[in-house]
């Protein structure tokens, strides 16, 4: 009779065991799909990140160089005045629109020598950049028309 409840008891046990070893199972399939979703989630967000990044950048390079034209406007400005002001004091040439120089108006027209020159092409790229090539006497390099 010992035998007999030994043996139930070890039938029971073994069944027992079998079922917690299925619910441990779905339990680390349930866990792996988990981690599979936030992989996918971190993968997601990382990329929209890094192209918000990118779109920062490309705004930053449009300010620089947004700032950059208008400190060469303010200079012309500057040398503009003092040589009206120390040659003589006719009044300035009538033009379209004399808030904004020559060379950054819409309208085409002849190209004058500039008293400045420019280290650095002042045209933008097609990615929305400032061309990196060195300019000639008018702000433009060869390729954008200098």
């Amino acid at each position: 009779m010992e035998k007999l409840i030994a043996i139930f008891l070890l039938l029971f046990l073994s069944t027992s065991i079998n079922a917690q070893k299925a619910d441990v199972k779905v339990e680390i399939n349930n866990l792996k799909s988990e981690v599979a979703k936030l992989q996918t989630e971190l993968t997601t967000s990382t990329s929209k990140n890094e192209n918000r990044i990118i779109d920062l950048g490309a705004k930053i390079e449009d300010l620089r160089f947004e700032i950059n034209v208008l400190k060469r406007i303010i200079e012309q400005y500057k040398n503009g005045a003092a040589n009206s002001n120390s040659t003589d004091n006719s009044t300035p040439s009538s033009s379209k629109n004399n808030s904004i120089p020559e060379e950054y108006s819409t309208e085409k027209t002849e190209s004058k020598p500039q008293k400045q020159s420019y280290s650095q092409c002042s045209a933008t790229t097609k990615k929305g950049t400032r061309c990196s090539r060195s300019a000639r006497s008018n702000g433009l390099c060869w390729q954008h028309g200098g």
